[in-house]
């Protein structure tokens, strides 16, 4: 409770005793004037004495007059209280025989001075008569003047044990506040709307390297770095009774000239109409966290940095064994065709030149021989065909997704049906081959496991990408996921991580019993990227 908070009630207080005591001296003098007949012919100026001096020896406060010889020549009731003497004893006598000589010598100096025509206040412990402690007061000399000469001084003496107390255990309670905030290890301040410092503890002054008067009064503002203050300005704008707490970090100059990060609780304290009045702020020095998180940043910014460039490696690790394996399917091709393809048609030759000149118990076994060396010529053409289709590298791959389609329904019998955008670009070898032969294990897997014999083949150009999608209306796949992880053969698995390698994807719909649709996708690269280093 405040000074002035125990000053307002103590002085209410003592308006309702005065209220109730006046009441009591109406009673009195009524029952005065019931008990003593003639008491209704006292005059009126008798009649106001008596209340007066009713009145007055009712107040707690000891009222008294001092001539200006110092001599009592009135005192009510409450001299018997304060001191144990009558009023009728302390008519008449020096203010030294009534309150002591050595009271009498510390208050000399305010009785000389309402003597001269000064009024005077001051405060004094009193000792109880009774011996068991003392009073705490305040005394009022006024000086009586008249025409312009002090003939004496009126004494008003009130107790303020009560308010004594109060500002005691407000004293007490401060240092036990103050002394609380002095041995945290946290910077404590307090300042006004207006940013200047109300208060701040010992660890904030030694922080910054002042003393709490250089402070004290002073703004916040100096000791931030200027690049954070707006935002420190605008954290601050956000409190309200709602939001009564902000935490700000930012940077500040410490008193040794270091640039130190500290993070700030602000607490904001209102009135009853919203008003801000006063922020609290506890600080905490998080300069050795902020160089850990700035560590940890430049560490990860590393790390991406490494991945992008092994992801970098591993994508022409990719094209160069694409590229390699095309090349080791043309050459398997190439000695197929003209090794063991050109040797079965020679050997094709002499055997039917063998043939005519066997007799005709022979022949049959010539014809059978002629027709397995015209097998062994078609499965070499098909092998040839299907390590290294020549329509791809001589046509481009919408000419080989058709001859595609057409293989698909004579092997499998999977009638394709196929809608290639003439106009999009040219395709890198790397990247025909990438998706000729995706598309060709998407229809094995549909001819396979879809159930029906129908598919649909599309390639079109979406921006810089390629889009092919192989769908079908067959059985669906109930858990995508797991067929998409499987791992053995040119799977869906092999696809997405030739497709991703390649800076593309693969979107797969599916539902069961209706189909699925998957969708490839493939950035279109320059034709400088299929001389990419082998």
């Amino acid at each position: 409770m405040t000074t002035e908070k125990v000053r307002e009630v103590d002085i209410a207080a003592r308006i309702c005793h005065l209220e109730a005591e006046n009441g009591q001296l109406r009673r009195e003098l009524e029952a005065l004037r019931r008990e003593r007949p003639g008491a209704s012919r006292v005059s009126v100026s008798e009649q106001q004495e008596f209340c007066l001096r009713s009145i007055l020896d009712h107040l707690p406060a000891m009222v008294g007059y001092w001539d200006k010889e110092q001599r009592n020549r009135f005192s009510n009731h409450a001299y018997l209280t304060w001191f144990g003497l009558d009023p009728e004893e302390v008519h008449g006598k020096h203010i030294r025989e009534v309150i002591g000589e050595e009271r009498y010598r510390l208050n000399l100096p305010y009785i000389e001075g309402a003597l001269r025509g000064e009024t005077q206040q001051f405060e004094r412990m009193i000792p109880k008569p009774e011996g068991d402690g003392v009073r705490h007061s305040l005394a009022n000399y006024i000086p009586d003047i008249v025409d312009g000469e002090v003939r004496g001084f009126y004494v008003l003496v009130t107790e303020t044990s009560a308010l004594h107390d109060a500002k005691e255990a407000l004293r007490v309670t401060e240092e036990l506040y103050r002394a609380v905030i002095d041995d945290q290890t946290e910077l404590i301040s307090r300042f006004s709307v207006d940013g200047v410092f109300t208060f701040v503890n010992a660890v904030f002054c030694r922080f910054f390297g002042k003393e709490a008067d250089e402070l004290l009064g002073r703004a916040w503002t100096p000791a931030c770095h200027p690049d954070d203050l707006s935002h420190i300005e605008a954290q601050l704008a956000t409190l309200s009774q709602t939001q009564p707490t902000v935490v700000i970090e930012n940077r500040v100059w410490s008193g040794s000239g270091e640039l130190r990060w500290m993070q700030f609780v602000n607490r904001g304290f209102f009135d009853g109409n919203g008003n801000l009045l006063e922020v609290q702020s506890v600080g905490r020095d998080i300069t050795d966290r902020k160089a850990a998180e700035f560590a940890l940043r430049e560490a990860h910014d590393e790390l991406e940095r490494r991945v992008i460039e092994r992801t970098e490696q591993l994508r022409r690790l990719a094209i160069q064994t694409t590229l390699a394996e095309e090349r080791e399917r043309q050459s398997i091709a190439s000695d197929l065709h003209d090794g063991l393809g050109q040797l079965l048609h020679v050997a094709k030759i002499k055997l039917d030149i063998l043939t005519k000149q066997l007799p005709a118990s022979a022949c049959g076994l010539a014809e059978e021989l002629d027709a397995l060396l015209a097998d062994a010529c078609q499965v070499t053409r098909s092998l040839t065909t299907q390590l290294s289709p020549p329509v791809l590298s001589k046509l481009g791959l919408g000419h080989a997704l058709r001859w595609l389609a057409e293989e698909m329904d004579r092997h499998y019998g999977l009638s394709v049906v196929v809608d290639c955008d003439v106009r999009c670009p040219q395709l890198t070898s790397e990247q025909a081959c990438i998706l000729f032969r995706s598309a060709r294990e998407l229809l094995i897997n549909v001819a396979k496991h879809a159930g029906c014999m129908e598919a649909h083949l599309t390639m079109a150009c979406d921006g810089g990408q390629l889009v092919l999608t192989v769908a079908d209306a067959g059985i669906g796949m109930s858990d995508v996921s797991q067929v998409v992880n499987e791992t053995y053969g040119f799977g869906l698995a092999s696809i997405r991580e030739r497709l991703t390698c390649r800076g593309g994807s693969m979107d797969i719909v599916s539902v069961p019993g209706a189909g699925s649709s998957i969708t490839l996708h493939m950035p279109i690269s320059s034709r400088q990227e299929a001389s990419e280093p082998r």
